[in-house]
């Protein structure tokens, strides 16, 4: 049963919600492409920051002056 915004007045707590009305499926598909999109981010910055600090590691390592 659909509420009729013109019977309920808008500042009622009902009325203020009759209008918005969000499938589930939109909800459920944002947060499926949001998942991906997630996941495509970390697959692409994580090789990124390991290289990032494994080049750290041999710039320190090539830099350091050691007496043996």
């Amino acid at each position: 049963m659909a509420i009729d915004s013109e019977v309920i007045p808008t500042s009622s707590n009902k009325g203020s919600r009759a209008g918005r009305y969000v499938p589930k499926w939109a909800i459920y598909s944002s947060v499926g492409i949001g998942v991906f999109v997630l996941v495509g981010l970390i697959k692409t910055l994580l090789p990124l920051i390991g290289m990032a600090f494994l080049l750290t590691f041999i710039w320190t390592q090539s830099t350091t002056n050691r007496r043996y």
